[in-house]
C-alpha cells in the first residue's frame, strides 16, 4: 500500500486539474490546457519523486488528448497548434520533473546530515561515539555497516551495527594496507562489504565498511557522510589525548608530591634522631641524667614517627596491590571509639577533645582493626589542623540503616573543592609554610580501610576558616546474624 499511494494522491490531484480545466474552457477559450496539469507534475516531483512525477506526465497527455482536444474522446490530436502545446509540456516536465525529484532528494539527505551531526554532536560520552556512528549510518542509508578503529596495537574493530557479521580479519587487512598520509580509495572486500577512508585532513582517522550495495548511495552524500564520521572520531581523539594529558599532569603532581613528601617526612625524623644520638655520643659524659633521658625520648619519639609513616606506605601498598581481606564481624562502636582516642592521645591533649556518642547504639558490621585505623588517621587530621586549645568533637549517632560516626573540628576548613579532593593520595588542603606538614596519605587510607568494611566517608566544611567535619557511616548488623560468623581473613 505505501508504494501505489504516490500514484493515488497523483490521480487525484490529476482529477482535479481536469475539473479546473474543463470549467476554465467552458467559460473561456483555452488553448493550453496542459498548463493546468503543470503544478501536478511539479508537486509530485517534489512529493514523491520522479516516478510518480513521470507518471502524471503520461496520464496529462492522455486526458488532454481524449477529453479536452478534438477529436473528444479519442487519443489522436490533429490541431497542430495542440500538438505543440503537448509537445512543449512533455518537454519542459521531462525537464522539472527529475530537477524537482532532485531537490527533494537534497533535501531529504541534507535533513539526514542535519541529523546525524546532532546526534553525534550530542554523544556525551566520547566512548558512546562509535556505536552511534554505526547506528546512525545504518539508519540513514539502509545499509549494515562497520567502524574500524587505528589503535597503538594496529586496527581493530571499534563497533558493528546490529546484526552485521563482517569479516573483521579481512576487513582489518584491507584497511592495513592503506598509507596514513596517502588516498585511500573505495576498496571492495570480502564480496559484499566495501570499505571507505574516513578522514580528516591529512589522518587517516578510520575505515567505514558497508555491506549491500553501496554504489546506489550518491558519492557526495556518503563523502558528507564520512566528513561527519571524521570530526566526530576526531573529538574522541582529542578527548583522549586530553584525558592522557591530565593523567601524565597528575602523575607529575603525584611524583612530585611523593618527592616531597619523602623529603620532609623521612629525613626530619632521620635529622632528630642523627642529631640526638649524635649528641649522646659526643656529649654524653657532660650531660644531666636528665639531658640524656630527654635525648634517649627524643630519639624513640622520631623513630616511633618514623615507623608510622613507613606503616602507611605499607597499608598504601596494600589497597593498591587489593590485599585488603577485612574480617567483617559485629562490633560494639564504643570498643574502637576508646582505643582510638588512647592512641591519639599525645596529639588531642593540645584541644578541648569533646565526646558525644549516643546511648545504646546498635552494633555495626565492620573490621575492628581497619576501622580504628582509620578513625585514628581522621582523629590525627583533626588534631593537626585544629587550632591548639580548640574543640574537637568526635560523636555518633544512629539512623535507619547505618550509625554515622564524625569527627569535627574547628580549623582552616575547605571549600567545596578541596572537599572532594581530600582524599586523594598525597593531597594536602594547603602547601603554606605555617601549616602542618604530612604525608597526605592519612585521609585516603582511612578511607579505603572505611569503604573496605563497607562504609563511606566525606569531609564536610561550611567553608575557610568554618571548620570541616569528617562523617562515616557504618553498616548496622542485619537482623539474625550472628555476631560470631566467620569471615574472610586479612592478607597481611
Amino acid at each position: 500500500m505505501r508504494h501505489i499511494t504516490p500514484y493515488l494522491l497523483t490521480s487525484l490531484a490529476l482529477l482535479a486539474a481536469g475539473l479546473a480545466a474543463h470549467v476554465a474552457i467552458t467559460t473561456a477559450p483555452v488553448v493550453a490546457v496542459s498548463l493546468f496539469f503543470v503544478p501536478v507534475v511539479l508537486v509530485s516531483a517534489l512529493a514523491f519523486g520522479v516516478l510518480p512525477a513521470f507518471y502524471a506526465v503520461a496520464c496529462t497527455m492522455a486526458i488532454a488528448a481524449y477529453f479536452f482536444y478534438p477529436p473528444i474522446f479519442s487519443l489522436a490530436v490533429r490541431d497542430p497548434v495542440q500538438m505543440v502545446d503537448l509537445v512543449i509540456f512533455t518537454g519542459v516536465a521531462a525537464v522539472v520533473a527529475p530537477l524537482a525529484a532532485w531537490a527533494r532528494r537534497s533535501s531529504r539527505r541534507m535533513q539526514q546530515l542535519y541529523e546525524v551531526g546532532g546526534y553525534l554532536a550530542a554523544v556525551a560520552e566520547t566512548s558512546e561515539i562509535p556505536m552511534a556512528i554505526v547506528q546512525q549510518i545504518e539508519r540513514v542509508t539502509g545499509l549494515s555497516c562497520t567502524l574500524l578503529l587505528p589503535g597503538q596495537a594496529g586496527w581493530t574493530v571499534g563497533a558493528v551495527s546490529s546484526g552485521a557479521t563482517p569479516p573483521a580479519d579481512a576487513l582489518i587487512a584491507a584497511v592495513a594496507t592503506w598509507d596514513p598520509g596517502g588516498r585511500a580509495p573505495r576498496k571492495v572486500v570480502s564480496g559484499p562489504w566495501t570499505l571507505h577512508a574516513v578522514r580528516h585532513g591529512k589522518s587517516l582517522l578510520g575505515g567505514l565498511a558497508l555491506h549491500g550495495n553501496s554504489t546506489a548511495i550518491e558519492p557526495v552524500f556518503l563523502a558528507a557522510l564520512t566528513e561527519l564520521i571524521a570530526t566526530a572520531l576526531e573529538r574522541m581523539r582529542l578527548a583522549e589525548r586530553s584525558e592522557l594529558a591530565r593523567i601524565d599532569a597528575r602523575a607529575d603532581q603525584l611524583r612530585e608530591a611523593i618527592i616531597s613528601s619523602m623529603s620532609h617526612d623521612l629525613r626530619t625524623p632521620l635529622a632528630a634522631i642523627l642529631g640526638s644520638s649524635s649528641t649522646l655520643e659526643r656529649y654524653g659524659n657532660l650531660c644531666s641524667e636528665d639531658e640524656r633521658t630527654e635525648l634517649a625520648v627524643a630519639i624513640r619519639e622520631e623513630a616511633e614517627r618514623l615507623e608510622h609513616f613507613i606503616g602507611r606506605l605499607f597499608d598504601l601498598s596494600r589497597i593498591r596491590a587489593g590485599r585488603l581481606h577485612p574480617v567483617i564481624e559485629a562490633t560494639d562502636l564504643a570498643d574502637i571509639v576508646e582505643p582510638a582516642l588512647r592512641r591519639c592521645h599525645g596529639l588531642l591533649e593540645r584541644h578541648d577533645l569533646r565526646i558525644e556518642l549516643a546511648q545504646h547504639l546498635p552494633m555495626v558490621m565492620v573490621d575492628e582493626v581497619l576501622l580504628q585505623q582509620a578513625l585514628i588517621n581522621v582523629l590525627e587530621n583533626a588534631a593537626k589542623y585544629a587550632v591548639p586549645g580548640s574543640p574537637v568533637l568526635i560523636g555518633a549517632f544512629a539512623a535507619a540503616s547505618y550509625v554515622e560516626l564524625f569527627v569535627r573540628d574547628s580549623g582552616r576548613g575547605m571549600t567545596p573543592e578541596q572537599s572532594r579532593q581530600a582524599f586523594d593520595q598525597f593531597y594536602r588542603a594547603t602547601d603554606r609554610a605555617e601549616e602542618p606538614r604530612g604525608s597526605g596519605l592519612g585521609l585516603t587510607i582511612a578511607r579505603a580501610f572505611i569503604e573496605a568494611c563497607g562504609g563511606s566517608i566525606v569531609a564536610d566544611s561550611a567553608g575557610l576558616e568554618q571548620g570541616t567535619t569528617m562523617r562515616i557511616r557504618l553498616p548496622l548488623v542485619a537482623a539474625g546474624t550472628a555476631a560470631d560468623e566467620d569471615h574472610r581473613g586479612v592478607a597481611e
